[in-house]
């Protein structure tokens, strides 16, 4: 409990000191969430259709009255809370002692990227991990009771967090068939098993059915992202077909070249292989494979205590299969992967990586080892591990919250909205204007408003811009185009990455 009590605090403090920084997905789950508060339940859901998070944000907002930010806020740490409290008791399940609990919270809340980098975004992400690891603790439960009750917390859990993102349905649907690779029960007992897990999905498969049926004017688009998830099988193979032939054309004929261009389709496999690997490796970090690699050596203790016992290890290896294959669908379907997509998996690696801390740690404090190097070693890697977890801690370097300091300054202008050009949905966030769409590119934005003239309309111009080999080319058009503004502000971004340039339009 007090480790879960440790991870809201760090949760507090990280959203603290973020100071209200969001992303684009944020903005537009906070403009659902304010419609619905409106009422306007179909302009809301005609946003997303998928959009369970912003209707736990409305209910939160409604049944504290705290605004909807601080009430995403608040489920923020509600959620992490049941994350790091679902965590830990999947160390217990596979056997770790008080040391791999430990080992375990300390590898968790010191993850840069999990705690320091996506915690603090205002997300469904955070439902999800806390209903994902949730719906494991009740799967290993009733895989090793066949209590009735585990099994419907594990439904429960599991759907909850199908609602909150739609990749949890492959957990929902392909982990129950781990049971029929139990080889001390009979095909009837593994099928029995198998039903009583699914009875939740069992029914309400035959309930949509029954409403499809019954009713000629419903489709299945009616029910959200579920028909992204029905379709998904015949949806990848049409990608596979056109997708991945048209780049594995340019990859053979423009890349590898004439004498090699029949190899362009595995060319491009290894790529979003490697890419995928990368992702992995990245989020994991070098300290946390670093913690495998010197747990590899011999060692003169009984290691069997630090292992993970059987039954949660091929569950966890289970686990480990379809979070990859969701990664792998997404990439292959779209050719992006967020590393976001990735924490399913990485959670699992880390409850690994707990019991050969929680070994290491015993290791070190034998008077058998005499290995001064692997103890320095050890030594340096939990310096590394405690500067990240203070890292995450510590307030946001200078730029950080370059967006907002410039909607700030626009605000000390006395300026209405309606006189304002700002790019980003965050930008319009922030300085409380109209919402108007997310998931463009802020350039091209920029681009068209200057080529239809609508950009002419406004006072200030707030322009974001990427400092890279295209910065001088981007700034000189501007300069071309905007002879009527002055540039009277630069906010740059943390090592001067990215920048916010402010025009003020010349007076006659």
């Amino acid at each position: 409990m007090l480790l879960t009590l440790a991870s809201i605090a760090i949760t507090c403090q990280v959203i603290y000191i973020q100071h209200g920084w969001i992303n684009d997905d944020s903005v537009l789950y906070f403009e659902i969430a304010r419609l619905f508060s409106l009422g306007e339940w179909k302009q809301g859901a005609a946003l997303f259709n998928w959009p369970f998070y912003p209707a736990l944000i409305n209910f939160t907002h409604q049944l504290t009255t705290l605004g909807v930010q601080a009430s995403a806020q608040l489920l923020n740490v509600i959620f992490f809370g049941i994350t790091t409290y679902s965590f830990i008791n999947l160390i217990k399940l596979a056997g770790g002692d008080k040391l791999t609990i430990i080992s375990g919270t300390f590898l968790l809340l010191s993850s840069s990227y999990i705690v320091g980098d996506v915690l603090p975004m205002l997300l469904r992400d955070q439902g999800f991990w806390a209903m994902y690891l949730t719906s494991l603790v009740y799967f290993v439960k009733f895989y090793r009771t066949h209590k009735l009750s585990d099994a419907l917390l594990w439904q429960v859990s599991a759907i909850l967090a199908v609602l909150f993102r739609i990749e949890a349905i492959t957990f929902l649907v392909c982990l129950p068939l781990i049971l029929f690779t139990v080889h001390e029960f009979s095909l009837k007992q593994k099928i029995t098993h198998y039903l009583i897990i699914n009875l939740i999905p069992i029914f309400l498969i035959g309930l949509i059915l029954s409403i499809l049926i019954l009713s000629p004017t419903t489709h299945l688009s009616d029910f959200g992202r579920l028909q992204e998830a029905v379709s998904i099988f015949p949806r990848i193979m049409n990608e596979i077909s056109t997708n991945f032939i048209a780049k594995a054309s340019i990859m053979g004929n423009e890349v590898l070249g004439d004498y090699l261009s029949d190899y362009g389709m595995l060319g491009v496999i290894i790529s979003l292989a490697s890419i995928l690997i990368i992702k992995v490796l990245g989020i994991i970090s070098w300290p946390v494979i670093s913690i495998f690699a010197l747990n590899r050596s011999n060692s003169n203790i009984d290691q069997s205590k630090y292992k993970i016992q059987k039954d949660t290890r091929h569950i966890f290896n289970w686990v480990l299969m379809l979070a990859t294959l969701n990664a792998a669908v997404i990439i292959a379907s779209v050719f992006i992967l967020s590393s976001r997509y990735i924490i399913a998996f990485v959670f699992i690696v880390l409850i690994f990586a707990s019991f050969h801390l929680s070994h290491l740690f015993e290791e070190i404090t034998k008077s058998a080892v005499k290995n001064f190097n692997k103890k320095l070693a050890l030594l340096l890697l939990l310096a590394l591990i405690v500067y990240s977890g203070i890292d995450n801690l510590l307030p946001k370097r200078a730029g950080y919250n370059f967006e907002q300091e410039a909607v700030a300054y626009i605000k000390t202008q006395n300026v209405p909205n309606s006189k304002v050009f700002y790019v980003t949905p965050r930008s319009r966030y922030f300085a409380g204007a109209p919402y108007a769409g997310r998931g463009y590119k802020y350039w091209d934005y920029t681009k068209r408003a200057i080529e239809d003239g609508s950009i002419y309309q406004y006072s200030y111009l707030v322009i974001n811009i990427n400092i890279d080999e295209e910065f001088p080319a981007r700034k000189a058009l501007l300069d071309e185009k905007l002879p009527q503004y002055n540039l009277v502000k630069e906010f740059y971004a943390y090592r001067k990455k990215k920048e916010i340039m402010i025009y003020l339009k010349k007076t006659n």
